[in-house]
């Protein structure tokens, strides 16, 4: 198979309902939310795509709805079971707290002393939280107060925030311009690294400002 079929064929298959991408989703961000660990480009490439073809009116709206629906549920679920982990404790959690660096002094980090400031038994605020970063440590902290509902809550708000965002991305490409299924892909792909590489220059000029006031202090 050639490259450009591949790709002609992945862009198919987000195109057009299928419930495997339904099925795809929702184990992918279940293990994302559950592990933190997350295959770059593989969610957001998804709605990016599912968003050009909702706005070309190859993907009906209703197949959007399910696929948001399952993503949707493979987060909270993945909350429900990283939830339950920190409130029992378990040899898994301290793997995934070592992998990430998410002992007590990450909670006392600066991102997450400036959103002390907040109330983070919001759910507005836990949302927030979510989308800057820090969707483990707020996990471990509402797991370790028992704030179930508020943890659902925010992960329903930042999940809605995340993926219309990219839907809403997709959409306005598949309005404004029409491409050939290559074209698509490797503009999807190409404007991802370059919203990748603007956040990981972001979180390292924040953890930049806040060393330096630390140092200051």
């Amino acid at each position: 198979m050639h490259f450009a079929d591949f790709f002609t064929q992945g862009i198919n298959i987000g195109g057009s309902f299928h419930p495997l991408v339904g099925v795809l989703l929702f184990l992918l961000c279940l293990i994302g939310e559950a592990t933190g660990i997350s295959v770059p480009y593989l969610v957001e490439t998804t709605w990016l795509i599912v968003g050009y073809q909702v706005a070309s009116r190859t993907l009906p709206v209703i197949d959007l709805l399910f696929l948001i629906f399952m993503a949707q549920l493979g987060r909270q679920v993945g909350a429900v079971i990283l939830y339950s982990l920190s409130r029992r404790g378990s040899s898994l959690l301290e793997k995934i707290k070592n992998r990430f660096k998410l002992g007590p002094e990450a909670l006392s980090s600066a991102p997450v002393r400036l959103l002390r400031k907040v109330n983070l038994m919001s759910p507005f605020s836990v949302a927030l939280g979510r989308l800057l970063w820090l969707r483990l440590p707020l996990t471990f902290v509402l797991g370790a107060q028992g704030k179930l509902k508020v943890l659902l809550l925010g992960v329903v708000l930042s999940s809605l925030v995340y993926d219309s965002t990219y839907i809403g991305l997709g959409a306005i490409v598949g309005t404004t311009t029409k491409l050939t299924p290559i074209q698509a892909i490797l503009c999807f792909v190409a404007a991802l690294t370059v919203i990748y590489m603007v956040t990981f220059l972001v979180q390292r000029l924040i953890a930049l400002r806040f060393r330096r006031q630390q140092a200051r202090a």
